[in-house]
């Protein structure tokens, strides 16, 4: 980054990181960041190529009442992508996600969710349809 001044050069830091985080945050916290990081003289070694790991089939989430597509992605992201993940999971990491993504997400109730996802994963749909009948948005 040949002439470029310190201050552009923390812009374009606090502006990468930033951009890495989603955009989530107000600009200010991401300038703080660059601001209190400790400073190198040597440039940052490259970023190595993950490993390929065997591609797993996600499941669709939605069939699930209750989740829809936004928080099937939310579940994605947070490692929850086949049946047999929201069965094993836990009620609590579940309201935790849920809370973690805003209010707009948090008054959903994920009780009933791993039971759900239990009998997608084995298959059992018709027993599905009929707890589902039962629900009211996944409650």
């Amino acid at each position: 980054m040949a002439g470029k001044t310190t201050y552009e050069m923390k812009q374009i830091e606090a502006y990468r990181l930033a951009e890495a985080d989603g955009f989530r945050q107000h600009p200010d916290v991401y300038w703080h960041q660059v601001e209190t990081a400790p400073s190198t003289s040597k440039p940052k070694p490259a970023k190595k190529k993950p490993k390929k790991k065997s591609p797993i089939k996600k499941d669709n989430l939605t069939v699930v009442e209750g989740i829809g597509p936004k928080i099937a992605g939310l579940l994605n992201a947070d490692g929850i992508v086949t049946f047999a993940d929201l069965a094993k999971a836990k009620v609590g990491r579940l309201e935790k996600i849920l809370k973690d993504a805003g209010p707009r997400f948090s008054f959903h109730k994920p009780n009933s969710w791993p039971k759900q996802a239990k009998l997608a994963r084995d298959g059992k749909m018709d027993a599905l349809k009929k707890l589902q009948d039962g629900l009211d948005g996944g409650k």
